[in-house]
């Protein structure tokens, strides 16, 4: 906090240290829990929070009565409040979420493409038919690393270095993008199964494999906007050369690109998944082709985990999309072959892996929270209380 802030900016700082705590708590907490999260006089809270509703920014419900006495009211984001929508852009599918303050998401619509860049056009259009005056910012899940935050690069989409700036145009709304394993991690540690690590690792399988290290809560983003490839590392052991240029990536032996090729088909975008479910629902039948391949999937998998856990020394490992099924299905595999490959003085203690909480709608709640993160700010907060969005 400056050392110079005046009156009115701690008036200011403290609505947003509220709206904060709003936002990231699991439960709607009393006004006198808010003053004492704060640190402030019950006095102060009471009048943040008469401000804040006045500005359609919170809003106080009343509790549920446990006997006589004043009823007690809960601070939850104001019904007519601001909107984020959310997007998260798969290698075949998109889907459009509005997302509240807090953390809900309602899903508003999806949609299949031909693969090409004209997909964002689709995008804009979907949200111009559901557009509100409460909209105040878009966040957008991609899949694929943004160099330096503006140039996507998709490999097996044969996208090279496609500049967002010309595609996301002054037409659109506040818009934040970032990778969607990054953001399935980052919605993992806010609302799922990595709240309150203080070192995680996160890995979203789909038709391969990214992830990402998170430090109290945050995604890890590097140098130039693109750490968290771990699927482009050689962790496996594959001889296979992959789109991205490498030889022997992690992701050629993880996810349902890499269950379909067991099968001698082509790795494949949108009838690819379907093949891949195919093969899953056949190993848990008891096929015993389809349980090999799931299993050479499943130890892939493992033996990276344990690899990276010598690196980065997680608390916890947490995976989404395909890799809740491969944990469902085969978490036998994954744990052994994981602690095959850690050290081995580590191996009494291996990291826990578990099934993310939110599935494969990760990538859109990570979406929605990056949103919220660039708005929720003094100068946001500002403009609200004077009337602007």
């Amino acid at each position: 906090m400056p050392q110079t802030m005046t009156s009115a900016d701690l008036r200011i700082h403290n609505q947003v240290r509220l709206l904060r705590a709003v936002h990231d708590a699991a439960e709607p907490f009393t006004r006198a829990e808010a003053a004492r999260l704060l640190g402030i006089g019950r006095n102060t809270a009471a009048a943040l929070v008469g401000e804040l509703e006045q500005a359609r920014l919170l809003h106080e419900v009343p509790a549920e009565t446990s006997g006589r006495g004043r009823p007690t009211t809960l601070l939850v984001p104001h019904p007519q409040g601001p909107l984020a929508f959310a997007v998260d852009f798969r290698e075949d599918t998109w889907t459009l979420a509005a997302a509240e303050l807090g953390g809900a998401v309602t899903e508003l619509e999806t949609g299949e493409h031909d693969r090409t860049p004209n997909v964002f056009a689709e995008i804009r259009a979907a949200v111009a038919r559901h557009e509100t005056p409460r909209l105040t910012v878009l966040g957008f899940a991609t899949s694929g690393p943004i160099r330096d935050g503006h140039r996507l690069h998709i490999s097996h989409l044969g996208w090279d270095e496609v500049e967002l700036g010309e595609l996301i145009g002054p037409d659109w709304p506040r818009t934040v993008i970032d990778n969607d394993a990054r953001l399935a991690g980052l919605a993992e540690a806010r609302r799922g199964a990595l709240r309150g690590m203080g070192t995680a690792l996160h890995f979203h399988i789909d038709f391969d494999i990214g992830g990402t290290l998170l430090l109290a809560g945050d995604a890890q983003r590097g140098g130039h906007n693109i750490a968290g490839e771990f699927g482009h590392m050689p962790l496996s052991g594959s001889t296979l050369r992959c789109m991205c240029g490498v030889q022997g990536c992690w992701s050629l032996d993880v996810g349902a690109n890499a269950l379909i090729r067991r099968f001698g088909e082509a790795p494949g975008y949108g009838a690819g998944r379907e093949l891949a479910q195919e093969v899953l629902r056949r190993a848990e039948a008891g096929d015993v082709e389809a349980g090999a391949a799931l299993d050479d999937n499943a130890a892939a998998l493992g033996k990276g985990l344990g690899a990276l856990a010598n690196a980065l020394d997680p608390e916890a490992i947490s995976l989404s999309g395909l890799g809740v099924e491969l944990i469902r299905l085969r978490r036998a595999v994954i744990e052994a072959q994981c602690v095959e490959a850690l050290m081995e003085f580590r191996r009494n203690e291996p990291p826990q892996i578990v099934a993310g909480k939110l599935g494969g709608a990760g990538p859109l709640r990570g979406a929605a929270e990056v949103a919220w993160d660039a708005v929720l700010n003094a100068d946001w907060v500002k403009a609200r209380l004077t009337g602007g969005r």
